[in-house]
């Protein structure tokens, strides 16, 4: 592959929706290999399954057609039973045969007219008797006995007669076949009328290897083919007689019947089954069964019943074709079902890449829209909940840049030369000392200590020791500045005396006391100062008696602590001092630091307690 077809490709398969689409497609290519070899096998099982229905309906219907046509054989079979036993036409035709075997070469007149009264005797005696049995067999067109001489007796429901002529011209006659129910259609003795005539030979009672004549019984053909047409299931079907010997043939095709000789419906040497003949043209898959009934045996008449191949064919190729139909709808419908989820899933991961695109832009406040609960939808959900976090750090960092900017400007306003303080206190110290001032000199040594703890260490965090002792200091100044307006109480357990700790984180708290408790209180105030472990826990405490806090105070100071923002005006508040203390310890402690505030209005006094874990 050249570069640039390559290059091409990658561009194509880069965009998002096309590079999941073309994923998708490999897997469903390698399910629907699986499923071609599975369809093909069900269509050649549902194929097999159909002809195999075809074939056992195909059996049923000419197990059903051969009932009925045998039954019809049967009814003739019958009658010419009875006919042949009745005395009377073994007499006639026994008569008959005598007369054919010694004629008389001059007869007489009175001969010849004792013949034709006996004759016409005959005619009225058989047309009598036949009568009678065609009327009890309804479906009887015509019956007829035939002598030796050519004689006719009939019986018909019609103005129809059979001629001597007639006898000469019929092909089942000429035939003379040994079958004992030889037959036709269309034969010259029905008139070419759409019938069957089937034969018989009479055989005389007392002559038993004697032919003395013939039963001839037409019967119409519309019985016959309301047969067929009640069982053409398929409606292209074909339906059929034909004689061993054949001298019968009989075809329906569902219009008409035909009695022409085709040599592939030759079905003497197939006995009974199934096969495939070539008729007019067409291939037909017949059902060939030997008929039913009395002298079947002897007889030999095949039944055929017949499906056109090409009808099977449809059947069963319209059953593959629904199949492979529903297979490429739904090949078509899992493709678009694939193309469209990767459009919509490359789409939202669009907007996912989108906005975090943006957020790196630095367009705060970006959001994704997060919809369902999936992965992408997680995804973006956890953009926004981290988009949020950096927004609220970055704003953080922001009030932490100002604070430290603020605190730099304070220092530097407030910022003094060490050595020129500490020169300056001890100065006053001496002189105090020469007037005899002991209170001044005490105030500014306690002073001048409390500047070399804070300033002269240079580290930030001290032991707890050092700041109980510059809280001592501390309170020791303002003890003899209010003049004994209050005692205090210092207690630190030797367990922490070690415990690392910022400076200045108690000062503000006692300063605090002092200021909004004891001052305004009008009897001796008293101020405690502990630290202890307890439960793993470094408490430190700072409470007094003084006169406690207002709720509104109190519940601002509580906010003030919660909040992490730093703002001018919290400063310049009175509140500074215990803010101050809460971020410092933040900044060194994290989440192992706690500050509690315990206060009421008019007493008694007010409590701030501090809990660092000890191995924070």
């Amino acid at each position: 592959m050249t570069e640039r077809p390559r290059s091409l490709l990658n561009r194509w398969y880069n965009k998002m929706s096309r590079m999941i689409f073309t994923k998708l497609l490999l897997l469903l290519l390698i399910p629907n290999l699986l499923l071609v070899f599975v369809i093909q096998q069900l269509t050649d099982r549902q194929v097999e399954q159909k002809a195999s229905e075809i074939q056992d309906t195909l059996l049923g219907l000419g197990h059903a057609v051969n009932r009925e046509i045998s039954s019809l054989f049967g009814v003739v079979t019958t009658l010419s039973n009875q006919l042949i036993i009745e005395p009377e036409v073994q007499r006639i035709l026994t008569y008959s045969w005598r007369e054919g075997l010694a004629p008389n070469a001059n007869p007489s007149a009175d001969t010849e007219l004792r013949k034709l009264q006996m004759l016409y005797d005959n005619q009225a005696l058989m047309q009598s008797l036949l009568s009678r049995y065609r009327l009890v067999w309804s479906n009887i067109y015509s019956l007829a006995i035939v002598d030796t001489q050519g004689n006719v007796y009939l019986s018909t429901a019609q103005n129809y007669q059979i001629y001597p002529e007639d006898l000469g011209a019929s092909k089942l006659l000429k035939a003379d076949s040994d079958d004992p129910l030889p037959w036709s259609i269309n034969d010259a003795l029905t008139k070419n009328e759409n019938m069957i005539t089937i034969s018989r030979k009479i055989y005389g009672t007392t002559m038993p290897q004697q032919v003395i004549g013939r039963v001839i019984i037409n019967l119409s053909l519309r019985e016959i083919q309301d047969s067929f047409d009640t069982y053409n299931y398929f409606g292209k079907m074909v339906f059929g007689l034909s004689n061993a010997s054949g001298n019968g043939n009989m075809i329906y095709d569902g219009r008409r019947f035909s009695a022409e000789h085709d040599e592939a419906l030759s079905f003497a040497e197939f006995g009974e089954r199934q096969t495939d003949v070539s008729y007019h043209g067409t291939s037909w898959h017949m059902n060939v069964r030997q008929l039913e009934g009395p002298f079947s045996a002897d007889t030999r008449n095949y039944l055929f019943v017949g499906l056109d191949n090409a009808y099977i064919r449809e059947k069963t190729k319209s059953i593959s074709d629904n199949l492979i139909f529903g297979y490429a709808v739904f090949l078509i419908v899992a493709l678009g079902i694939s193309l469209f989820g990767a459009t919509v899933m490359s789409r939202r991961i669009g907007h996912v890449l989108k906005g975090m695109r943006q957020f790196g832009q630095e367009k705060w406040g970006t959001r994704i829209a997060v919809r369902g609960s999936d992965e992408i939808s997680i995804m973006g959900s956890t953009f926004n909940s981290m988009a949020s976090r950096i927004e609220h750090l970055l704003s953080n960092v922001a009030e932490e840049q100002n604070l430290k900017r603020l605190f730099e400007l304070r220092v530097l306003e407030y910022q003094i030369n060490p050595h020129f303080l500490y020169n300056t206190l001890d100065t006053i110290h001496w002189l105090a000392l020469d007037s005899n001032r002991p209170q001044i000199s005490r105030m500014v040594e306690g002073l001048s200590k409390l500047f070399r703890i804070i300033l002269s260490k240079g580290n930030e965090a001290i032991a707890l020791r050092e700041e109980f002792e510059m809280v001592r200091i501390y309170l020791d100044i303002h003890k003899i500045r209010l003049e004994d307006r209050f005692d205090y109480e210092i207690r630190l357990e030797p367990e922490v005396r070690e415990h690392k700790i910022g400076k200045l984180v108690l000062q503000p708290l006692v300063e605090n006391a002092l200021l909004h408790g004891i001052r305004r209180l009008r009897t001796k105030g008293m101020i405690m100062v502990s630290g202890k472990l307890d439960g793993g826990e470094v408490v430190l405490t700072v409470a007094d008696n003084g006169v406690g806090m207002p709720i509104e105070t109190l519940d601002k100071q509580r906010r003030l602590i919660d909040s992490d923002l730093w703002e001018e005006e919290a400063m310049k508040g009175s509140g500074y001092g215990m803010k101050n203390v809460d971020s410092r310890l933040k900044l060194m402690f994290g989440e192992a630091y706690s500050m509690r505030i315990e206060s009421g209005e008019g007493g008694p006094g007010t409590r701030v307690t501090i809990r660092i874990r000890a191995d924070g």
